[in-house]
């Protein structure tokens, strides 16, 4: 990466409202610059002082490891999510990268100010971007997670069981309890105890919020 930044370009401009607050990190001070130069002028984008909370890390990084990423998100947002460009090898579990925030990955050798700007907004709008074979590499573990660990403990890769899906799925459709336990052969009394065991397990509200949280996780 080359490109200069005029003096004073690395302060953060105030940020409006929409926009998400950004940092940049990295140990070379030529391609922080050229980073910060670079996002100053994208759209929906504000960035931070170095000790304001961000909603997106961006972090040039030589070898990612756990413990860099897990660095990084301190003093970010909760919610924070991580661009991450690699000059050499990934060596991170993809699961430990995404509970780290990692939602995008570009490597050095492929890098282009366009794929990088993409990148930012699409994590911006709340897409990931990874590379096929990190993307494969995570494939791999949730087909290995789902047959190994949940399907013999009668669980989909969302958390919820079988029988709690199908009966959350036709209170969604509004039908009643009982009309519920019929369908699926179980007393009133089994049906409301997998809703309370299901919405007790999730910490959820009520059944309204657990048919919300089905939704949302698209588990019906």
């Amino acid at each position: 990466m080359a490109g200069t930044t005029p003096r004073g370009a690395t302060r953060p401009h105030p940020v409006p409202g929409d926009a998400a607050r950004l940092a940049v990190h990295a140990a070379d001070p030529i391609t922080r610059s050229a980073l910060v130069s670079y996002l100053r002028r994208q759209p929906g984008l504000a960035l931070t002082g170095r000790d304001a909370p961000a909603d997106i890390v961006v972090a040039a990084l030589p070898t990612p490891d756990a413990r860099t990423l897990a660095q990084l998100r301190r003093g970010a947002a909760d919610d924070a999510r991580l661009v991450v460009i690699v000059d050499g090898e990934w060596s991170v579990d993809p699961y430990a990268a995404l509970e780290a925030g990692v939602r995008a990955v570009l490597f050095r050798p492929a890098f282009t100010w366009e794929r990088f700007g993409e990148a930012v907004q699409g994590v911006r709008a709340g897409h990931g971007d990874l590379p096929a074979a990190l993307q494969g590499q995570l494939m791999d573990q949730v087909t290995r997670t789902h047959h190994e660990v949940l399907a013999p403990l009668g669980l989909t890769p969302g958390g919820l069981t079988l029988r709690e899906a199908e009966v959350l799925q036709l209170v969604a459709e509004g039908d009643e309890l009982q009309h519920i336990g019929d369908k699926l052969g179980y007393s009133e009394r089994t049906i409301k105890n997998v809703l309370y065991g299901m919405i007790k397990r999730h910490r959820l509200r009520n059944r309204a919020h657990a048919v919300a949280y089905a939704i949302r996780s698209g588990q019906i």
